[in-house]
């Protein structure tokens, strides 16, 4: 099977597409056949270094999260053939990655999607950043039907899915985005569009506006005073969250810093989701699996609106 992996932290050009025996498989996992994984910026900050919490040694492989099928079971809830997506939540122990040809994997990480749904590629983009924004809006802001809800950062990943889901929990959304992406969060669902560049005038005309706010992108201090007294704002970048935290103190704002982690019943319930289409997804970049140096390369330079998925299908000049 082919794998993209790193011998030493660095730039881009440390990810190389290899040649590997496929993983044997335990009881309770399943071997997944990849379609497609997304990519985000945890992946950078894993292939930097700046979080060495991928395991000990090299090589390392990259990628976060994936979907794909199954091609053999030893989980007696899942059988062979069934379409799943998986994240993997940080794995301080193993150096796995997503980006991979076959992927062993837990049933703790693996969300079922109804049987008879086969999910394209594009939907690789919503598996990580909708499940962030599940936990966000559900676990950190605690939202209810009717609530009003600010996302910062609605054309990214983790924007467009909270925006549609914001609407599924029965709250109302506007979002902050770049003006590319104002045509798309409109129709996504929601209610109003901001331009992030008219960042401090939008904040003043929208202070004490919302029940909840999330941070997915821009400065985190400048808007805590969007969300009224007794309101929530949640992170989703932890030097974020750790600076809307301080400056939150007294402020009558409580904040927490969301991470996606992992989890079967949310992970189901999202695919679910998708398959009915009330879920989906928007991808702005894709990329081959052989362009995987690019993505990276481009990820924080390029803007998108949507996700950044990567193909893995195609690949050619390794042996089977």
């Amino acid at each position: 099977m082919w794998a993209i992996e790193y011998d030493r932290y660095g730039p881009p050009e440390v990810l190389e597409l290899r040649e590997r025996r496929a993983p044997a498989l335990r009881e309770g996992q399943v071997l997944v056949r990849t379609l497609a994984s997304g990519l985000s910026r945890i992946d950078c900050l894993y292939r930097e270094g700046a979080m060495r919490l991928h395991g000990v040694g090299f090589p390392k492989q990259t990628g976060f999260d994936a979907l794909g099928q199954v091609v053999e079971s030893r989980c007696p809830e899942i059988s062979q053939g069934s379409w799943v997506s998986v994240v993997l939540g940080i794995e301080p122990l193993r150096r796995r990655g997503t980006a991979v040809e076959l992927l062993a994997v837990e049933r703790s990480r693996i969300g079922l999607f109804p049987e008879g749904f086969a999910p394209s590629a594009d939907h690789a983009g919503l598996v990580l950043g909708s499940l962030t924004s599940l936990r966000a809006l559900r676990d950190g802001l605690r939202v209810l039907p009717g609530h009003r809800v600010l996302i910062v950062g609605g054309g990214g990943a983790v924007g467009v899915a909270a925006i549609q889901l914001a609407r599924l929990l029965g709250a109302t959304a506007d979002a902050v985005c770049g003006s590319a992406a104002s045509e798309t969060v409109l129709a996504l669902g929601a209610s109003k569009s901001f331009d992030h560049r008219s960042a401090e005038d939008v904040n003043q005309a929208l202070s004490g506006s919302y029940d909840a706010v999330l941070v997915a992108a821009g400065d985190p201090v400048l808007w805590l005073s969007a969300a009224r007294r007794g309101g929530r704002v949640a992170y989703v970048d932890a030097d974020s969250g750790l600076r809307g935290a301080v400056k939150a103190r007294g402020s009558g704002v409580s904040t927490s810093l969301i991470t996606a982690g992992n989890g079967a019943d949310d992970l189901s319930w999202l695919a679910a989701q998708m398959a009915s289409g009330l879920l989906k997804p928007v991808v702005g970049q894709r990329y081959a699996i052989t362009d995987i140096q690019r993505a990276h390369a481009e990820l924080g330079t390029l803007p998108t609106c949507g996700a950044r998925v990567i193909d893995h299908q195609a690949v050619t000049g390794l042996a089977p």
